[in-house]
């Protein structure tokens, strides 16, 4: 006679599947084969084992299960000395002096797969116009993965920004990048928020600079992670900030702050003139697109599948809802002939072709940055849909360029029907959204930084 596994078997399966079932695991540990060959598989199998290794115990000391939060309350990376704040202190208190002519920059960046992500891509951007531009000379510090390969790296970048092929690129050496080492600097930037640890302790430079792509400590929940994702803006460093509102967040830190307005990057913006959607055609359905990540919790996958739902209930075929930004089955979120999901767009074609295609873009942020979608959607006549957030109101407006709604799914079908069911409203938030995204340009916007960087700025 058969038995059913013991609940704890149980509750430890459903923990390490999380929200996917075993097809999509066993689809992701194929990918992971794919891209990092048997060495990725022995990693991610030795992390689950740490991860569920009770931690020593003492006297007073329970067993604990490693988590990410614990593991970095102990990680000697997130534990600045007094020594350390204050020598990095004195190198930002001297800001209001930092030099007018930056010829060498030092970049702390995490380990990236795709450097077409919007935060990674406008970085290297930065980079890229700076060279081009000035000549800047850059080291490109990747302190994170252990076993990283320079050409790997290199080749990926380049792909995108040739004029970086010849930049400086430090990796870990025995797993550790050792800062108080690094060739002396104009200025230092760091990036994502567990970058601005080493820029803390790097002082062998003359300015230090954030680039600030979203208020990160909203990608996790209070607690641990969190305050030391906050605690970095406290570190004095000057901000050079994604987006406005943005911009006014980190300032109020108390640190100086140069803001700049995201132009259209991933994909290139279509004329006024662009050919009528597929939808246009007797008979098509209407395009959805979505920017589906089950993965990232701050884009609200959740709710926007429970509304896709609805959508599909209402219109049936007169509706095609397509889901890309992220690989994962339909089935396993039993979404199956309701969302097809091109998963994560490698080039920048296939990312063009489905935005032409598309009339209606639906995409959720609650952290305090639009993301790049809704700039791309807008370049290519999709109007977005989103979540009600003041901090995207200087760019997404309602009834003027896109339709914002509540978070409950019936409220997003509604927003969504609206635009399915009065084409003329498509068409004109379509028009509007075009206009703003295409009259800002990358040039304007980063020579704002660079006269910031270089104590030219008004």
């Amino acid at each position: 006679m058969l038995r059913s596994p013991p609940m704890r078997v149980i509750r430890r399966a459903r923990a390490e599947l999380g929200d996917r079932g075993p097809v999509q695991a066993v689809a992701d540990l194929g990918r992971l084969v794919k891209q990092r060959g048997p060495k990725g598989l022995i990693e991610r199998l030795g992390y689950t084992v740490t991860r569920h290794t009770p931690a020593p115990t003492g006297p007073t000391l329970s067993p604990r299960i490693f988590t990410h939060a614990w593991g970095s309350a102990h990680s000697p990376g997130f534990d600045l000395t007094p020594e350390a704040l204050a020598a990095n202190r004195a190198v930002v208190e001297q800001f209001a002096d930092r030099p007018t002519e930056v010829r060498t920059a030092t970049w702390f960046l995490t380990w990236f797969e795709h450097p077409l992500f919007g935060g990674v891509h406008t970085i290297l951007r930065l980079m890229s116009w700076m060279k081009e531009h000035h000549g800047v000379e850059h080291r490109l510090v990747v302190f994170d993965r252990p076993g990283a390969r320079d050409e790997d790296l290199r080749s990926a970048i380049t792909a995108v920004f040739p004029n970086l092929a010849d930049i400086d690129i430090l990796l870990p050496v025995d797993g550790q990048v050792p800062d108080n080492e690094l060739p002396a600097t104009d200025i230092g930037v760091c990036t994502m928020w567990v970058s601005a640890y080493p820029l803390a302790r790097f002082n062998r430079t003359k300015a230090k600079f954030y680039m600030v792509a979203d208020y990160e400590p909203l990608f996790y929940a209070a607690g641990t992670v969190y305050a030391l994702a906050e605690a970095t803006y406290r570190f004095g460093f000057a901000g050079i900030v994604n987006t406005p509102a943005l911009g006014d967040l980190y300032a109020d830190y108390g640190n100086p702050t140069v803001s700049f307005v995201p132009s259209v990057g991933t994909a290139d913006a279509v004329s006024e003139s662009a050919p009528p959607k597929p939808s246009a055609a007797e008979g098509a359905p209407v395009q959805i697109v979505l920017y589906g990540r089950p993965s990232t919790e701050r884009n609200g996958f959740e709710l926007i599948a429970a509304a896709c739902r609805h959508i599909k209930e209402r219109y049936g075929d007169r509706v095609r809802i397509v889901s890309a930004g992220e690989d994962w089955e339909p089935a396993d979120f039993r979404l199956e002939g309701i969302i097809e999901n091109r998963g994560l767009l490698r080039d920048l074609a296939s990312v063009r072709q489905l935005y032409e295609d598309s009339d209606i873009g639906v995409c959720f942020m609650f952290s305090k940055h639009p993301s790049y979608q809704p700039l791309e959607y807008l370049a290519h006549h999709v109007v977005p849909v989103r979540n009600i957030n003041p901090a995207t109101s200087w760019l997404l407006r309602h009834e003027e360029n896109c339709l914002i709604t509540e978070p409950f799914p019936q409220m997003v079908t509604a927003a969504v029907s609206r635009l399915i069911d009065e084409p003329e409203l498509r068409a004109k938030l379509a028009a509007a959204g075009h206009d703003d995204v295409t009259s800002v340009s990358w040039d304007a916007e980063l020579a704002k930084v660079w006269d910031f960087v270089t104590n030219h700025a008004g």
